[in-house]
């Protein structure tokens, strides 16, 4: 069972997560929802299989999706909010849910876009090595020690296996 995109975002906003009444401002505080916004729906996507059909592409700021964008900038705004409500038939997957906060619940918006950068990156590099100094070079606002630190906790927690990801270099191999 999946969970729809209506109710995940209300379940963020429940457990704190993001702030839907903040999405849309024009300060810091938009500005950060709508990263984290943009990175939970990743997360949930990639590392917890629950595909809400948002395509994303490294941008900079890490995995983003115009779509999404434009979901939040068209359905989420001061007089509508009031009825951004979980469907009626919400039913909560206890499974996902309690992963999802255990995995993400108190992460910060910059461990956010170092992760999803590193779990997107890990897609197309062939080791981890390669994977790392991709980071590292498209994240150079952070420190080595830090990405490692991230990649280290993905790999604990099994969100990074740059033996199943996707081998760009060795497409042709088969020919």
């Amino acid at each position: 069972m999946s969970i729809r995109f209506q109710d995940f975002i209300c379940f963020l906003n429940d457990n704190e997560m993001i702030n839907i009444h903040d999405i849309l401002n024009d300060d810091e505080n938009g500005v950060i929802n709508r990263l984290k916004l943009q990175k939970y729906v990743y997360l949930a996507q990639t590392s917890l299989e629950n595909d809400f059909g948002y395509e994303y592409s490294i941008y900079n700021n890490g995995p983003y999706s115009p779509e999404l964008a434009n979901y939040y900038y068209d359905n989420i705004h001061p007089t509508k909010i009031s009825n951004f409500d979980r469907s009626s038939d919400w039913a909560e997957n206890k499974t996902f849910t309690e992963k999802f906060l255990g995995l993400f619940k108190d992460k910060e918006p910059e461990w956010l876009e170092v992760a999803t950068t590193l779990i997107d990156s890990s897609k197309y590099c062939e080791s981890e090595q390669e994977t790392l100094d991709k980071v590292y070079a498209i994240k150079s606002k952070y420190s080595m020690g830090y990405i490692d630190d991230v990649w280290a906790e993905l790999k604990e927690k099994k969100l990074v296996n740059n033996e199943t990801g996707l081998k760009l270099n060795n497409i042709f191999a088969m020919f």
